[in-house]
């Protein structure tokens, strides 16, 4: 839908600890000090009051609503201060029981042993099992019987009460400082101590605290689900430890390109693919993150088929013997018609209700036949018609039809959706018959716009969706290590909706993968700044730090302010060394993901500064150097329009250098083509300039798709475009109409995205010329290429010109077209 690190090891539950650097798992970082004591500060400071009873726990947050508690992420739902802190470095017993869970064991030692601890493990096997000195108890559900005597006593009560996933940390005395990480269950217990470790300060200690914590929503995560490369099985582990650090609890396995979900979805897994599905399934239980399997049948399933059933039933019982307990069944992106005999027979034709009456019978039986029966998660599902919250025949029947306890997922009020409400939450709920509805969540993906990052913070979802939907998944972007910013505010936001702070989650998400190198968070800054703009919502902010300094440039030059001008400037100057001051981030993933945008950032910013320089001397009346100045920008200017993102389509070919990256939302090519508007005109014939289009009209037998109008076509800016609302056919031109008789020496036509990489634009055309509009002469021909030039070797009069097409587009590609050129010179 919506067009190696390796695992952590196994650890044995109580050797002593090794050295921190050989545990950590994948995705996550040493804690920055200077924020952690921050984090512990900040929590304190702003949550007033004391704890609420856990009996009211699982209808409202307390403390997590009113007062977020700055610097731990998420939020928790309840904190408060007390005298009791809590000094980490030096001898810690750990004091677990033999049944704890393993990874909860593994994080708490590694965030007591990067504080400086010594860390001794003590295994409690009853209540009274002696212990002195500093102690850290962990545990859940009851398997550490050290835990409820030593909350007892420092009047704290346990995580029982608390929903799924919650926890208590306590810090307190008990002859001698104690703290107490107690889950409501395992898992619980390991998100304990990821608070814990945005806990300990630089002075490596913890605050006296008492946090009492637990999800809003059931279901926190993301699915694979883009179209386009996948990601490698190494991006995917470490995936699944950026959940649990982040306390998202869901990954749905189902890439697009994995032919043995959707094409060959009967098959079975065997050999390397087997092996890695069982690593995958091995992290996510290590890291307390639920591995759904997804299968996408409906290309081709006989709903009411027992063999396809049976083929179905194979297929999850082979997940199933790797440890996989979450199933799902996506009926997205599928054709609306029936594929075999039996179900043509079987259900009523003529509306969208024979579709969902067969998926229903399909899914119920994979539900009480099979999910049921083995004691597995309830059955989740996407639904063909899967966007919009109102009534129709499909939602209606599908709901009415479908057992109460299979998961419905909705993408919101359409594919892409600027706002999710809690009012269109409840009407899409009614619509589709479903108390158990999910938000599959096409941000940041980016499988529809492969030439851009979305690095923008979650916004527009409603603090209280909590109390309508079951959960959240994100459908990330093709650049995995890239989501991450995104994917920590869906764990924030999933956790604690209404103390969801998107600038606040966003920036700590960056500080993470920034890291300590000096430098590098800033430069990260400028970076996601160049990558803002959200198409799908009106009003989306195009880079808001960079646009207003080219503001303030473009007014200081107006009023001849030199110094108004040095805060762009100075921007560039830093984005230019982009490549070099990003490389020590802590997570190299995200600088091998967005290298190809990195890069091109660079070398706009040394386009706009050769052209800020081109400006300078031009107001100095030093035409010599604006054209040296000029010509220097064009050279960086053809870097920046290289291809240089990679693709995969449907055939599952992977292809080097096919997209150019965009960045800067379109400012800097409104930058540039200013900059050289003003030069131009002083020198036209200058080498750097464009050849001037001949005064004349546009037209086009093509329809226009949303704004893209005809006119975009002689506009003399490459940054606008027209754009087809369908695919041509032989025959349809784009016609140019000179406003009188010229002699035509140079035609160009500039399609697709750029002049370098194939996309949206007429794959095979013709070049004619009329003196009259009714007798035409062809001039050239082209096939395959997005820039279509004809250079004539002597002038031809003219007042007419148009560019035909011979054949139809493979792919049923639409068409781009940035510029016509007709002129009477050549280039």
């Amino acid at each position: 839908m919506s067009f190696d690190a390796r695992p952590e090891t196994p650890q044995p539950t109580h050797p002593s600890p090794p050295p921190a650097a050989a545990v950590r798992p994948p995705g996550t970082r040493t804690p920055r000090r200077a924020g952690t004591a921050v984090a512990a500060a900040a929590l304190l400071a702003t949550v007033a009051g004391g704890l609420a009873a856990p009996g009211a726990v699982a209808e409202t947050p307390t403390a997590g609503g009113a007062a977020p508690a700055a610097g731990v992420f998420p939020a928790p739902q309840q904190a408060a201060a007390n005298d009791d802190e809590f000094p980490v470095a030096g001898r810690v017993t750990l004091v677990v029981g033999k049944d704890t869970d393993d990874a909860a064991v593994a994080a708490t030692r590694r965030v007591l042993a990067d504080a400086g601890a010594k860390v001794g493990v003590t295994v409690a096997d009853r209540a009274g099992t002696p212990v002195s000195g500093k102690r850290v108890y962990l545990g859940a559900a009851g398997d550490n019987p050290a835990v409820a005597g030593v909350l007892r006593r420092i009047g704290v009560d346990g995580a029982q009460d608390l929903p799924a996933d919650g926890y208590v940390l306590a810090t307190g005395r008990d002859a001698g400082p104690v703290l107490v990480l107690d889950g409501h269950d395992d898992t619980g217990a390991f998100y304990a101590a990821q608070t814990l470790r945005q806990l300990v300060g630089e002075d490596r200690e913890v605050a006296g605290v008492q946090v009492r914590d637990w999800p809003l929503m059931e279901i926190r995560g993301a699915i694979e689900g883009f179209y386009g490369i996948p990601w490698s099985h190494q991006a995917r582990l470490d995936q699944l430890a950026f959940y649990g650090t982040h306390k998202m609890n869901t990954y749905v396995y189902t890439p697009k390109d994995d032919r043995k979900l959707r094409y060959e979805w009967r098959d079975l897994y065997e050999g390397a693919e087997l092996d890695q599905l069982r690593e995958l399934v091995e992290t996510a239980r290590r890291n307390h993150v639920k591995f759904t399997f997804a299968l996408s049948p409906g290309n081709d399933v006989c709903y009411s088929s027992q063999e396809d059933f049976d083929a179905t039933v194979r297929k999850f019982d082979q997940l199933r013997d790797l440890g996989v307990t979450s199933f799902y069944v996506a009926l997205d992106d599928i054709p609306l018609e029936l594929h075999c005999d039996a179900d043509k027979e079987r259900f009523t034709a003529g509306s969208w209700g024979w579709l969902a009456d067969a998926q229903t019978v399909y899914l119920n039986r994979i539900q009480r036949e099979y999910v049921v029966p083995n004691g597995l998660e309830p059955l989740q599902t996407v639904p063909t018609n899967y966007s919009g919250s109102g009534e129709d025949p499909y939602k209606s029947r599908f709901g009415d039809g479908l057992d109460d306890d299979v998961r419905v997922q909705w993408t919101g009020e359409g594919v892409f959706s600027p706002t999710v409400t809690s009012a269109s939450v409840q009407k899409a709920a009614q619509s589709y018959r479903t108390d158990h509805l999910y938000v599959w969540d096409n941000f940041p993906v980016n499988d529809g716009r492969r030439d851009r990052l979305f690095l923008n913070p979650l916004t527009g979802r409603d603090p209280e969706l909590y109390r309508y939907v079951d959960g959240f998944t994100s459908n990330p972007m093709i650049e995995p290590y890239a989501s991450m910013p995104s994917l920590a505010d869906y764990g924030d936001y999933t956790w604690n909706p209404p103390a969801y702070d998107a600038d606040a989650s966003h920036g700590n998400a960056l500080d993470e993968l920034a890291g300590d190198a000096p430098g590098v968070r800033a430069a990260l800054g400028l970076f996601v700044d160049l990558n803002q703009n959200w198409p799908y919502r009106s009003g989306s902010p195009k880079a808001p730090g960079l646009s207003a300094d080219v503001d303030a440039f473009w007014a200081a030059y107006d009023a001849g302010d030199d110094a108004g001008r040095a805060a762009l400037l100075d921007r560039l100057g830093a984005i230019e060394d982009l490549p070099r001051s990003l490389a020590p981030m802590a997570e190299p993933g995200f600088v091998a993901d967005a290298t190809p945008w990195i890069d091109a950032a660079s070398q706009w910013a040394s386009a706009l500064l050769a052209e800020s320089r081109m400006l300078a001397a031009l107001e100095a009346g030093d035409a010599a150097t604006a054209s040296a100045r000029a010509a220097e920008a064009r050279e960086q200017l053809a870097l920046a329009g290289r291809a240089t993102v990679d693709d995969q389509g449907s055939d599952g070919v992977h292809q080097e250098d096919q997209i150019v990256p965009s960045v800067g939302d379109g400012r800097f090519e409104e930058f540039s083509a200013k900059a050289f508007r003003i030069f131009c005109a002083a020198a036209p014939d200058d080498a750097s300039c464009p050849v001037p289009t001949l005064p004349g009209t546009v037209s086009t037998s093509l329809p226009q798709y949303s704004t893209y109008a005809a006119a975009h076509m002689v506009d003399g800016d490459d940054s606008t475009l027209f754009w087809s609302s369908r695919a041509p056919v032989v025959g349809d031109e784009v016609r140019y109409d000179l406003d009188a008789p010229a002699a035509v020496t140079y035609v160009a036509v500039h399609m697709a995205d750029n002049d370098t990489a194939a996309g949206d634009m007429i794959q095979h055309g013709r070049v004619e010329v009329s003196a009259d509009g009714a007798t035409w002469t062809s001039v050239g021909t082209f096939d395959d290429t997005p820039l279509a030039e004809v250079v004539l070797d002597e002038p031809v009069e003219a007042s007419h010109v148009r560019v035909v097409v011979t054949a139809p587009n493979s792919g049923g590609r639409w068409v781009k077209v940035r510029e016509l050129v007709v002129a009477e010179r050549t280039p």
